[in-house]
């Protein structure tokens, strides 16, 4: 537990005092077409949760380098992006060669990191690091997201024996905890410091895990929810003739706001689905995985739904009245 109160101990801290050096820098993310917040906010807390992540790690005794060192790495190209926009090929070659290095390393298997394996693993990466990007639109949600995705990095090391994933688990979900008391009331943002950095440290695990011989299914229970509304959202704007790249609001969280949902509520609703599989997962993924299988899908189906669901409630409402 020291890497989990540690780590929540130093995000909180530091998120203070980089909200003051934050702005006299100017490192402020201006509202735009796609943002949920109104006035200017500093943006690079994800800079205190990772040195949170390190610090837990290293009073806990054990640093996996193999996970930390490309999640740091890409960190830095967060933090780039944050002080002036990197291009956007940049930002991609710069994910695709760090996890595509780090999926090989990870792998036990020379032969087999060269295969279909590690093809899966580093798209699934490079896919989740962006989704998570994508996500990170509301107060608390990451953090949130990333507290879920670690407490069950606790719980896979501790049942499957994957020892080194459990103190990851820790020290993360301690340091995006610290991070919420902050940005829970919209002082700071984490910037694609904190995305890319925390979001390819839970894909880098998971890659871990999945190699170490936890079920596939066990691995992508905290991930379904970001990468389900991402690829739905791709669909949908794609099917609609409508730019990928430019800025919207078609993710749940951003319609679930518009309907007057508050950004720690719709937040909280997304960590809900998350969890709620993960739990799914974890009761039946032993006894009866196609069942795990299907409730885990049944779950983020719901959660794609929920704005026409919530859609129908409010107009049922107004014709009642």
């Amino acid at each position: 537990m020291i890497a989990f109160w540690g780590a929540a101990a130093v995000a909180v801290v530091v998120t203070g005092a980089l909200i003051m050096v934050l702005h006299k820098a100017r490192v402020m993310d201006v509202p735009n077409g796609r943002s949920s917040h109104v006035v200017p906010t500093p943006r690079g807390g994800g800079i205190a949760v990772m040195l949170a992540v390190v610090t837990g790690l290293a009073l806990a005794g054990t640093i996996p380098w193999w996970v930390l060192a490309p999640s740091l790495l890409l960190s830095c190209v967060g933090l780039m992006d944050d002080v002036r926009s990197l291009p956007a090929l940049f930002r991609l070659v710069a994910q695709v060669g760090v996890l595509a290095c780090a999926v090989f390393f990870l792998l036990d298997d020379g032969a087999k990191a060269f295969g279909l394996v590690a093809l899966v693993g580093v798209i699934a990466a490079v896919g989740y690091v962006n989704a998570f990007n994508f996500m990170d639109g509301v107060n608390g949600i990451s953090a949130l997201h990333a507290a879920v995705a670690g407490g069950w990095f606790v719980w896979v090391g501790s049942r499957y024996d994957v020892d080194v994933v459990g103190p990851v688990g820790a020290a993360l979900a301690g340091a995006v905890l610290g991070f919420l008391f902050w940005n829970a009331r919209g002082s700071i943002f984490l910037g694609d410091v904190g995305s890319y950095g925390m979001g390819a440290l839970i894909a880098l695990s998971s890659v871990f895990a999945w190699g170490a011989g936890v079920p596939a299914l066990v691995v992508v229970a905290p991930l379904g929810v970001y990468l389900s509304d991402t690829a739905w959202v791709l669909v949908k704007r794609k099917r609609a003739g409508k730019s990928l790249t430019e800025a919207h609001r078609d993710h749940v969280y951003q319609r679930l706001l518009g309907f007057g949902w508050s950004h720690l509520v719709s937040a909280a609703w997304s960590a809900s689905i998350a969890a709620l599989g993960c739990v799914s997962v974890a009761l039946l993924v032993d006894g009866n995985p196609v069942l795990a299988a299907l409730v885990l899908a049944a779950l983020l189906v719901l959660y794609l739904a929920s704005p026409q669901l919530v859609q129908r409630t409010v107009l049922a409402r107004k014709q009642a009245a």
